[in-house]
Parts: structure tokens; sequence; C-alpha cells
């Protein structure tokens, strides 16, 4: 028979205090429930645990060889209710971010940092996703939370909306386009454009497919931004990206420039909409919180 939790808490007290009333009161329990229950112990155990007289109490040699064990017991038991209760309140866990390849903004290393000192005892994972997977893992459940660029069909998840942006075309330095401050649409129409295997409604909207009387030129098919970028220098295809990618940094040989009139880009924190997790909860609320300033930045 195990010995329980309720005789390994007797024990380790009766063997600290060596007297029975000492223990009793500090268990809050009456002194005949400590005695049958450390006799309990010693007839589940086989062994004799303290030698008793109506003066004192001592533990045994076999008593005190089993101590160090009943209190390594009792320490897992309570480090896992310790767990269970951080995870049941949303403490620990583990969370997998997902950020989408045009998810990315000067507000995520941020929100990251926030979570992380929110959540000490939680393991936070970051992935970022290519073109191919424009819900940030979160379709596949590779992610639990994603910060993604609708739209794309997915009806399993459900999306905040953190804030907007323009969408600037990529062109080579060297474009006849390229020393203009903002385009229009229509300049970029006869323009060879990159393709995505990916989701078609993603897809459409990053081609302007609404605009066009017909499908655009295929000029490269593209998995990252990388590859679009290499595509622009070239002079084989050109695409379009958000404002904070275009202002990230000098990118060589590249030149972005903003088409002002086409719908601006939105960014959303998204999750499947069947996760009540408390730490995806927290994740979105912080995300919303953190993006405040940069959607206040980009208002007119």
């Amino acid at each position: 028979m195990q010995p329980e939790v309720r005789q390994l808490q007797y024990f380790v007290t009766v063997a600290e205090e060596l007297n029975f009333t000492r223990a009793a009161e500090r268990l809050h329990v009456v002194q005949q429930s400590l005695s049958t229950g450390i006799a309990q112990l010693e007839t589940a155990l086989g062994i004799r645990l303290f030698e008793r007289t109506t003066r004192s109490v001592s533990l045994t040699s076999a008593g005190a060889a089993w101590l160090p064990y009943a209190r390594e017991a009792l320490g897992a038991m309570n480090r896992a209710a310790d767990a269970a209760e951080d995870l049941a309140s949303g403490r620990r866990g583990r969370l997998r971010v997902g950020l989408a390849s045009t998810g990315a903004l000067p507000f995520m290393p941020q929100l990251l940092r926030a979570f992380r000192e929110r959540h000490p005892l939680a393991d936070l994972d970051a992935k970022h996703f290519d073109f191919q997977d424009p819900s940030g893992g979160l379709r596949d459940r590779e992610t639990d939370v994603a910060i993604v660029r609708p739209p794309f069909l997915d009806d399993s998840l459900t999306l905040v909306v953190l804030l907007k942006e323009p969408r600037y075309a990529v062109l080579a330095s060297d474009h006849p386009l390229a020393d203009r401050d903002a385009i229009e649409f229509g300049d970029l129409l006869d323009e060879r454009w990159m393709d995505v295997e990916t989701d078609p409604l993603w897809c459409d909207f990053w081609q302007v497919n609404e605009r066009r009387a017909r499908p655009p030129t295929i000029g490269a098919v593209c998995r990252t931004l990388d590859d679009l970028f290499e595509a622009a220098r070239a002079g084989t295809a050109t695409g379009l990206v958000p404002e904070s990618i275009a202002r990230t940094q000098s990118w060589p040989n590249l030149v972005f420039v903003a088409v002002q009139d086409i719908a601006p880009s939105t960014v959303a924190v998204g999750w499947r909409t069947d996760d009540a997790s408390l730490l995806v909860a927290d994740f979105v609320e912080l995300a919303k919180e953190v993006s405040l300033p940069a959607f206040a930045d980009k208002q007119p």
C-alpha cells in the first residue's frame, strides 16, 4: 500500500517536533488522529518509525533513514500542486507565437518582452512563417496565437485588428517609377508581378486583383520577403509590402513607393476560436495595449 500525503505530512511533522502534542497543534488535528495516522503508515511500510516512551519520542534508525525520502516525496507533491495552480491561473504553461512574414512590426520585441515579464514562469516560443502560411501557423495548430495580416480563408480563427498601414510597391532602384514619392495602382498594371502558392484570398489582396481586368503577368513565384526583394532587384517581378517593412531599414538597390489609391494592410492578432487558454487571452490584451501607440502614430 502506498503512503497517503496526509500520512507523510504526519510523519515529517512528528520527526521535526519529536513531540506528538506539538505536532498535532502544527497540523491542526487531534492527537489521536495523528497517532492513528502514524500507526497506519508504519503498518503500510512494514517498519517502525518512532520509539515512544511516556516522556520522549525519537526516530528509529529506519525512521531517520526514511525521513529524506518522505521529505522528497512531499516536496514533489507540493511542487506538482503549485504547478497545477500556476497552470490553472495562467502563470505557467507554453505559448507558441506565430509571426506571419508580413507581420513584422516595430512593436513586436516590446510585446514579447512584456509577455515574458508578466509571465516569467511560462515558456514563450516565437516562430516566423513565410508567405505560404498567412495564418502564422494557426491553421495547422503549430501556434497558439499569431500576428497576421488578413484577409485569408479560415472560419476557425478569431481576429482582433490592431492597426492599419499603407502599402508600398517594391521596385529596383533604377526602375522608372523609383524616383516618385507616390504612385497609383494603375502605374503598376503592366508590371510583372510576384505570385504565391498560398491562400487565394490573401493572394488576391496582395496582387490587388479587384482592380485588374485580367490576371497579372507573373514574373516570379515567391515564398519569402527575400524572394520578392531579389525578384524586384533583378527586374523580374514586383509586389507590395506594408509600410512597416518598407520603413524598417534601407534595403540595398531597392526603393519602396507608396501606392496611394489602394486599401491599407490590416494587422491583427489572431487565435483559434476554440482556444480558451489564459495565456492566449493575456497575449491578446497585451498586443492591443502595446500596439496602441503605433496605431495612434498612423492616424491622420
